[in-house]
């Protein structure tokens, strides 16, 4: 049997820088922005909450492994800036082709009987857009705590309009209960120091 390079293609995500075309103080890469910790885990928060406090019916599961595999196709593109990607309705719809093609690239990379299982998960067309959408919204809430940080702590003006345009975007998911939960209850706790975290947040 030929041997796979699937996990080659993972693993190549942690030299793709986030951000690549902005001043950082403290540099980030897809591999740990997407795949170590961050989105798959308020992807698997936001389900929770979805059912636990709003009587919802999701895999919260299945949400964490579909955002570990979110940004897959930047293993082949790199990390491309919102406003280039959106720049146009024909940039986005062309990029998104090229998308589908890196996707799909990378699912032929496993075993074959392997590839309609992870097809389901990699090749965004193939995922359920509920899904898709809270593992949208928990990509876009990173990422704002990304630009807070910079702006807040780092006092780096790079990072300004990011953050600005990142909250409008934050809130056109509003009308999801359980993305508003998360932001009254959650979103604040990024910036908590080690000494507040010791003693209780709350104090």
């Amino acid at each position: 049997m030929k041997k796979s390079y699937f996990l080659g293609w993972m693993f190549r995500l942690r030299f793709i820088k986030r951000w690549d075309r902005m001043h950082n103080q403290r540099q980030t890469d897809v591999d740990l922005h997407s795949h170590c910790l961050n989105v798959a885990l308020v992807s698997h928060l936001l389900g929770t909450i979805k059912n636990e406090v709003f009587g919802g019916n999701i895999d919260e599961n299945r949400l964490a492994v579909l955002a570990m595999y979110h940004e897959i196709a930047e293993c082949f593109t790199s990390d491309l800036a919102s406003p280039v990607k959106y720049a146009s309705e024909d940039i986005a719809r062309e990029f998104k082709k090229i998308e589908n093609i890196t996707e799909m690239k990378c699912v032929e990379s496993l075993p074959e009987n392997l590839r309609d299982y992870f097809a389901d998960i990699v090749v965004q067309e193939r995922v359920d857009a509920e899904y898709k959408r809270i593992v949208k919204a928990a990509d876009l809430l990173v990422a704002l705590s990304k630009a807070k940080e910079e702006v807040d702590v780092a006092n780096n003006n790079d990072f300004v309009d990011a953050k600005d345009n990142l909250q409008s975007k934050v809130a056109e998911f509003n009308d999801m209960p359980e993305v508003v939960y998360f932001i009254e209850n959650f979103a604040e706790g990024y910036g908590i120091t080690i000494d507040r975290l010791m003693m209780g947040a709350d104090k």
